[in-house]
Parts: structure tokens; sequence; C-alpha cells
């Protein structure tokens, strides 16, 4: 469970008229992690003691009903760490069978999302004012769908969370093998046409789909011009 150390980001940000530096959180993912459910106290405390500013985990890895998660959330908040949940609009975990689930149609993809980030915001809301909920990490669609198919379902994910309000972290849906973000560039054209869609980075995702470091003069441009200002989670 070693965390790497501090990494100093030399950034600024303007808040409230007052220049502050960025601090680069690096969160452990509740892959192979065991205990959480079991023992979530605990098992947030060794994460602490290693070194991680805190965990990123789906509402499954959290607890098997709505008030084991409320409970895992509040033992993440009296540790001090912070937390992303992950929301699946099918496939949630990646486990058991793909094909089915992913061909399913966008509507069935919406309602599973929608149904997780309800889910989240009541989690979240469980820990009080002081939740350590940072936000969400969606899992969106599927990579069998044409572009305007994965358009619509993006748009209608971002009105719902929006419908959500304030209980729920800010969204960002998951560059990710299998899902509509699937391809760097259907994800810039889509990002054109839904351009409140904010994004977690996997770069590593699209190098695998792509066979190539994405590493030319216009796919660099793409990726900084276009991609990067909608990035506000990183998986590295």
């Amino acid at each position: 469970w070693a965390a790497p150390p501090p990494i100093p980001v030399n950034r600024w940000s303007w808040v409230g008229g007052e220049q502050r530096r960025m601090r680069l959180l690096v969160l452990r993912s509740a892959w192979g992690l065991r205990g959480l459910r079991d023992a979530p106290a605990r098992t947030l405390a060794g994460l602490r003691s290693a070194g991680f500013d805190g965990l990123e985990a789906s509402l499954e890895d959290l607890g098997a009903s709505a008030e084991a998660r409320a409970e895992a959330v509040r033992a993440a908040r009296d540790e001090g760490l912070s937390l992303i949940i992950s929301a699946y609009s099918s496939w949630a975990n990646y486990e058991g069978p793909a094909t089915e689930q992913l061909l399913s149609p966008p509507s069935a993809h919406l309602d599973r999302l929608t149904r997780e980030l309800e889910a989240i915001a009541e989690a979240s809301v469980a820990a009080g004012p002081l939740s350590p909920v940072l936000r969400v990490n969606a899992h969106s669609g599927s990579d069998a769908w044409s572009e305007d198919e994965a358009a619509a379902f993006l748009a209608s994910a971002v009105e719902a969370a929006s419908r959500i309000g304030e209980a729920l972290p800010p969204v960002s849906h998951e560059t990710h093998r299998g899902r509509a973000l699937c391809c760097p560039f259907a994800t810039a054209r889509l990002l054109r046409r839904v351009p409140q869609l904010r994004l977690t980075s996997d770069l590593s995702h699209w190098v695998v789909k792509t066979e190539r470091m994405l590493d030319t003069a216009p796919e660099q441009e793409l990726l900084l011009g276009r991609v990067a200002p909608a990035v506000d989670h990183l998986h590295a």
C-alpha cells in the first residue's frame, strides 16, 4: 500500500480573488483492496497511514446497502481522506459477462447511470456538510453506438446530473475502452457537441485502442488543445 511521496505542482489558481497553489491528490484505486466492505474504518485508516490522500471506489466496493455505503463515506471523512466514487451505466466493476450489458440501448444505460448518481448523492449527503466525496467518475455508454447515439446519451447524462443538484459532486466521464469515449478522435468531436461534458483522462485506454502513443504533432494538438481543457481528473 505504499504511496508515492507528495508531488509538488507548480500551478496557481484564482479563488475568490486570491491566488492559491494547486495540490495534486494521490488516491488509491479500490482494485485489489481487501477489507473495505467488511471493515471500512480499519481499511481506510491503513490507507491514510500508507500516505494516500484518499480512495477511488465504486458503490459496490463501498457496500451492499445504502447504510453500508454511508458508513464507509463517514469513515473516510473521519480519517481525513478524499473519495471519488465510480458510477456505471452498465457492466459495474467490469465483472461478469460484458456483451449483453454493453449492447443494451442508450435508455437502459441512462436509467442505470442515473440511479447510481442518485445513490452517490445519497451517500455523500449522509456524511454531512464535510462530505469527503470530491467527484464522481462515470463509466458511460458503449463503443457499439453511433456518434449521434453517444452524443445524445452524454448530453442526457449531463442533464441528469444537473437535475440531481448540489447533493451530487461534480461528474467526469472516463476515457475508457468499451465506452462511448473509447476513441480520442471521437471524444474530441463529442466535446464539441456536448461542451458541458467533463472528463476523467486515462490515456492508457486510448493507447491500447489506437495501438500507438498518440505522439505525432496533430495528435498532440488534439489532446492538448481539445481534450485537456475538459479534463478534471486523471488516472495514471
